[in-house]
């Protein structure tokens, strides 16, 4: 065959779909102000402002700026730029064009570099018009400079980026979208805001956000431990760094519980970036018996290839031996902190308590058959098999499921309900729920007044105690079958307006 044919693509209809590739508007703009820092900037500066009834962006650096020939490679899908792949935050020569057409229409840069000041432009009405992906390119004019001289200093070298037409925000509001940017910078960029460079959102500094916390003195620290992997074929050793921390338990409402679910897990770094955040990895599953834990996972970029980034550095997929090699670490802490967050909470329960949720649990057992209930969690093995090689199971290797599941479980699984009491805070939920194996766990709040409402105060009344909890499984059972379904926020959303209004009205 001989590949000889041009087949170039539909501009028209491709310039359009590159605008939805799954950028939201903040990872959009950090992706922008990663070519500032790969340009050795200081000192950054983004403008988000209304002008002519249109909202502009604009991004301003003071770093080496760009050559034309860089400048015009630089305004191309897939730029042709040299990378160090040890420490450069860009990766695919993707970011600037796409980036900027996920939130804006026009994109317009103009640079100071070593061979003076130039200006290109992109514009996707243009590209429709013309059919083909055109831009400017040319010497700065008079004014653009006059832009340059007046962002980042008339003797200093730099980049100015500016968007206008900026159809895709999500919030027009100018200055609610600069908080919420300066939030998210903060925390993208934190390790590079440490390390002295400067970041200013209108006039604003960006101020570090540390999801680990440690800057208060009542953070733990887990553990922070480099683990050395390997990687396939050549065999050679890469480290990739993992802290853990537990942070201050400060929930002081339900808002601040919702908040701390959503932050628990583990924040992603690509060459000191963030790239993702509060994800388990597979090697938790969220609960609110983790929401004081924070972890980061340290990646280079030469192990890009087994983290699977993708190129909006959004998302990313481990390989199964590189998860294989973390998770041997990683899981057993998952797993040790949730034993010891739950042990911390829970409380000796009176003999009578005991009796009666013993009976409910019972009563339970007997209808077992006839109840919707989530589905059982069993202890699953994974074998070291590759993602990538042949496997005879699905996801993570193949998967065996215990032979002697039914001999070691025999006798727990006849009574499939527990019932115990911890200290889940004075404005916690009334209750929490998990799945250990067959059998439900839920975990009464006794410092919420429904506990002593409706257990401690009814103990005469074994009727009404039992009515309790067959009350509390029945919506367990729900909400866990609802997270299985990946419900996560519907979940405890309710659960804390349930929880708040209870509490209201009780007290």
């Amino acid at each position: 065959m001989k590949f000889d044919r041009p087949n170039d693509p539909n501009a028209a209809r491709l310039v359009e779909s590159l605008r939805y590739l799954g950028y939201g508007n903040y990872e959009a703009i950090a992706d922008i102000v990663d070519n500032s820092i790969d340009a050795d900037a200081s000192h950054i500066q983004i403008l988000v402002h209304q002008r002519h009834g249109d909202v502009e962006i604009v991004i301003a650096d003071d770093g080496t700026g760009m050559e034309y020939a860089t400048l015009d490679e630089a305004m191309k899908l897939g730029s042709a730029i040299e990378r160090d792949v040890n420490s450069d935050l860009g990766k695919f020569g993707m970011g600037l064009v796409t980036a900027s057409l996920s939130i804006a229409r026009r994109c317009h840069v103009t640079t100071r570099g070593p061979d003076g000041c130039w200006s290109s432009a992109q514009d996707v009405d243009e590209v429709i018009a013309q059919n083909a992906f055109v831009k400017y390119l040319d010497e700065a004019a008079q004014e653009e400079v006059a832009l340059l001289d007046t962002l980042i200093g008339s003797e200093k070298t730099g980049t100015v980026v500016t968007l206008t037409k900026c159809d895709n925000l999500t919030n027009r509001n100018t200055t609610n979208f600069a908080s919420n940017l300066r939030s998210h910078l903060g925390r993208v960029h934190r390790y590079f805001l440490e390390a002295g460079r400067r970041f200013e959102v209108n006039g604003d500094p960006v101020e570090t956000r540390d999801p680990l916390q440690f800057g208060d003195d009542e953070t733990e620290m887990v553990i922070d431990e480099l683990i050395p992997v390997k990687v396939s074929p050549d065999k050679r050793e890469e480290n990739v760094r993992v802290r853990i921390a537990l942070v201050p338990d400060v929930a002081s409402s339900d808002l601040d519980i919702a908040r701390s679910l959503k932050a628990q897990g583990f924040y992603v770094m690509r060459n000191q970036r963030e790239v993702m955040n509060a994800v388990t990895l597979e090697f938790f599953s969220k609960h609110n018996d983790f929401n004081r834990m924070r972890g980061e996972v340290f990646f280079p970029g030469t192990l890009d290839r087994l983290v699977g980034i993708e190129f909006t550095k959004r998302q990313v997929d481990l390989d199964q031996s590189l998860w294989d090699q973390l998770a041997q670490v990683v899981k057993p802490i998952c797993t040790s902190i949730k034993r010891r967050e739950t042990t911390r909470r829970r409380v000796e329960t009176s003999e009578v308590q005991k009796q009666t949720h013993l009976q409910s649990s019972k009563a339970i057992a007997e209808k077992d058959k006839l109840l919707l209930k989530p589905k059982a969690r069993i202890e699953k093995r994974t074998s070291p098999v590759r993602r990538n090689e042949e496997s005879p199971g699905d996801g993570r290797g193949s998967e065996r499921e215990r032979k002697n599941l039914v001999r070691t479980q025999a006798i727990e699984t006849r009574l499939n309900c527990e019932f115990r009491e911890e200290r889940l805070g004075p404005n916690g939920q009334i209750y929490e729920a998990d799945v250990e194996g067959r059998r439900i766990i839920i975990r009464y709040n006794v410092e919420h007044p429904f506990y002593q409402r409706f257990l401690v105060d009814v103990l005469g009344d074994g009727r009404a105690a039992t009515a309790t909890d067959f009350l509390i499984f029945s919506m367990a059972s729900a909400e866990l079958r609802m997270l299985g379904d990946g419900d996560l926020d519907a979940v405890n959303n309710f659960k804390a307006v349930m929880s708040a209004n209870l509490r209201t009205l009780l007290n």
